[in-house]
């Protein structure tokens, strides 16, 4: 059996498909539609996303110029076709509403929860904390395949307790295992090897890793030939051994101000 399977960071659907979107702070208009339309046309089995905002209300300022009240996790559901799904909280945003991972599923959902990261103890980093979480799904394939949807902090800290917990529940969980996310890492770093001992890591098809963030850059000191290239990769995708991969890409695509990462696995 094959599935096409998909990661997405949408920036609570923050749409960076031009540079006159982008405004002087980073941010960019809220088109949650345009991000859904990315994921309808790669038609993945599943999709995990990352930064979905889920608003109570209709906001404007500085950073994001507007947005509407919607239950994000839900609209994309629906507009993808992808109508099973699960939001997995991880904070609140005050007059914002409810902020973390989802998954969006064609498969119907056998059970879902919310594994909370802990929060580091010491906060001695000079980097923005935030509570993350991870959102974990077993859905109804091939007798049941589990998603970890996760999306990792900037500190060390943070990182070592989300990697933690993600091999916590590797450990406890029975049957195929699929991994994705946003881990704001990059590949050389040490604590990936951790989930490459557990996992397979699934990478893109070529020579090396292709990158996936920023899908532009917002940065004057850069030549305007390389302003739309991104540098790093941070978004991944890791399966256990039930997996063949097939294929893998992370496609050229400016929407969201991440590039979308997909994998065509045989199970």
């Amino acid at each position: 059996m094959k599935l096409n399977i998909m990661t997405y960071n949408v920036a609570s659907g923050r749409c960076y498909a031009k540079d006159e979107d982008i405004n002087q702070y980073g941010g960019a208009r809220v088109d949650l539609e345009a991000c859904a339309k990315v994921i309808k046309e790669l038609s993945p089995e599943f999709c995990g996303i990352n930064e979905i905002n889920n608003y109570e209300k209709i906001y404007v300022d500085e950073t994001l110029k507007g947005g509407t009240a919607c239950d994000q996790t839900k609209f994309l559901a629906e507009y993808t076709g992808l109508s099973n799904y699960f939001f997995g909280k991880a904070i609140n945003i005050p007059g914002r509403g409810n902020y973390g991972n989802a998954v969006i599923s064609k498969a119907p959902i056998i059970s879902s929860e919310v594994v909370a990261i802990p929060d580091p103890e010491i906060k001695d980093e000079t980097r923005y904390y935030e509570t993350r979480s991870i959102s974990k799904v077993k859905l109804d394939i091939a007798g049941g395949v589990t998603v970890l949807q996760v999306h990792m902090g900037l500190a060390i800290a943070e990182a070592q307790n989300a990697v933690v917990a993600i091999c916590k529940i590797i450990d406890e969980t029975e049957g195929p295992i699929i991994l994705m996310g946003d881990f704001n890492m990059c590949p050389s770093n040490f604590l990936l090897n951790m989930l490459r001992d557990k996992l397979n890591e699934i990478t893109p098809d070529g020579e090396g890793y292709i990158h996936s963030f920023p899908s532009w850059t917002h940065d004057a000191n850069i030549p305007a030939g390389l302003k739309n290239h991104p540098y790093c990769k941070i978004d991944y995708i890791f399966a256990s051994k039930h997996f063949k991969k097939i294929s893998c890409e992370i496609p050229d695509i400016r929407v969201s101000d991440h590039k979308p990462m997909i994998a065509t696995l045989e199970i």
